[in-house]
């Protein structure tokens, strides 16, 4: 696996331009180093999948070598410096490893999948890409009085509610790979079509479409502020930070009427900036 190891030497660096990039600040030198590992082991992960100049073998070929170098990892014996890098994280925080291995099993759906029929069929893929970064992102934030259940309901609602917005904000990118990821229950329910959605048409029936599927994402930020035990807010602050930029991204599709097909709804610094103070002032009880 040459080709694997060769493009996973270098250990990307979080970007200015992230969306992750201000939750970061907030983070003592040895968490940003652990978060740096964790988001650089998910997004080659992600890229194995999504890289167009890699076949499906070689794509398959690459997540089988990182299910055995995450066993080598949890070893001590990873073979690649993102291994050491992960290892060294280990060290400082309880990291489960069944949440490396669910983002490759999420992550390997995109080649199993092209679309999926209800809710409950695309919850396995919120959980595999998303649920499972907050569930190792949170075990470095680091919490102390929420119960096993509510931490595990904060990070199904935050990974369900990122990666809903995810979705929303990637309607026309996603379709360019040939993906959908709206279920076709949710279509149906609101009048629009899969053949609709194919030729990219935006009708009244998208509009109610985008505006429930919009209400359902809200609801997910709602519920994973809600199961938090407020004494964790100060110490998981980072990711109500991410969630105040997402929920910001969110509510900027709805404002733009949800025109999702040809262009991506991005923020600008500035609003990136107000909405992190605000998460700010949310944690401090504000």
């Amino acid at each position: 696996m040459n080709s694997v190891s060769s493009s996973t030497e270098a250990i990307p660096q979080t970007e200015k331009s992230s969306n992750f990039f201000l939750g970061f600040l907030f983070l003592s030198p040895i968490q940003r180093q652990a978060l740096s590992a964790v988001y650089a082991y998910c997004r080659i992960i992600d890229d194995l999948v999504d890289d167009a100049g890699k076949t499906e073998k070689e794509a398959r070929q690459g997540l089988d070598f990182w299910r055995e170098e995450i066993e080598k990892i949890f070893a001590g014996h990873g073979t690649l410096s993102l291994s050491r890098e992960i290892e060294k994280a280990l060290k400082n925080f309880p990291l489960p490893k069944e949440a490396f291995f669910e983002m490759i099993r999420g992550c390997e759906m995109d080649l199993n999948k092209t679309h999926y029929q209800t809710f409950s069929d695309l919850e396995p893929y919120l959980r595999g890409v998303a649920v499972s970064v907050g569930q190792l992102s949170v075990e470095i934030f680091g919490h102390k009085y929420a119960s096993k259940e509510q931490m595990k309901e904060f990070t199904d609602s935050f990974g369900y509610a990122f990666q809903m917005t995810n979705i929303l904000r990637d309607v026309g990118d996603d379709l360019s790979l040939g993906r959908i990821y709206i279920p076709e229950s949710e279509m149906e329910k609101s009048g629009y079509s899969r053949s609709e959605l194919l030729k990219r048409e935006h009708n009244a029936a998208f509009e109610r479409l985008m505006q429930e599927l919009w209400r359902k994402t809200k609801g997910f930020y709602r519920q994973g502020r809600t199961a938090l035990d407020f004494r964790d807010r100060m110490t998981l602050m980072p990711a109500e930070i991410m969630a105040h930029v997402y929920e910001g991204i969110l509510d900027e599709i709805k404002k733009k009427d949800f025109h999702v097909f040809f262009s991506k709804t991005t923020l600008s610094p500035f609003k990136k900036l107000r909405l992190a103070f605000r998460a700010w002032l949310y944690c401090h009880g504000f």
